[in-house]
């Protein structure tokens, strides 16, 4: 279920979420070569994970998502991660080349998907 939501006061940025994630000291948590035959697939996966274990997802399974980066402020989405995978195919400016960040509610914690030169990366971190 998504539905568009106006950035809450006191909430980071998109650009603030995105910083960490495209940020040149960042290391991935997980990552997967391009060329795997189900790179997207396993960043899913991965990517839920790790959103759990962070505790993005509130406990409904909402967070906020953004497909921005840098500059542009398209405005956050409030997403409900369905029960099955999600197509993150269509996440990104390339196929097969997911790029989107989400943050929690409370807007402590972000976890996003990018592509660097021969990999897909997931990034999470701590906002202070």
């Amino acid at each position: 279920m998504l539905e568009a939501s106006d950035i809450a006061e006191g909430l980071a940025s998109e650009q603030a979420a995105w910083k960490p994630i495209v940020s040149s000291l960042a290391r991935p948590e997980w990552s997967v070569a391009l060329t795997a035959n189900d790179a997207v697939e396993q960043v899913e996966r991965q990517w839920r994970r790790l959103v759990h274990e962070r505790g993005l997802a509130s406990g409904d399974g909402t967070l906020l998502i953004s497909l921005t980066r840098q500059d542009d402020d398209g405005g956050w989405v409030v997403v409900r991660l369905p029960d099955g995978p999600l197509v993150l195919d269509a996440l990104g400016p390339n196929p097969g080349e997911p790029e989107f960040v989400a943050m929690s509610l409370v807007g402590d914690v972000v976890c996003g998907v990018t592509a660097e030169e021969y990999e897909l990366w997931v990034v999470c971190a701590r906002l202070d």
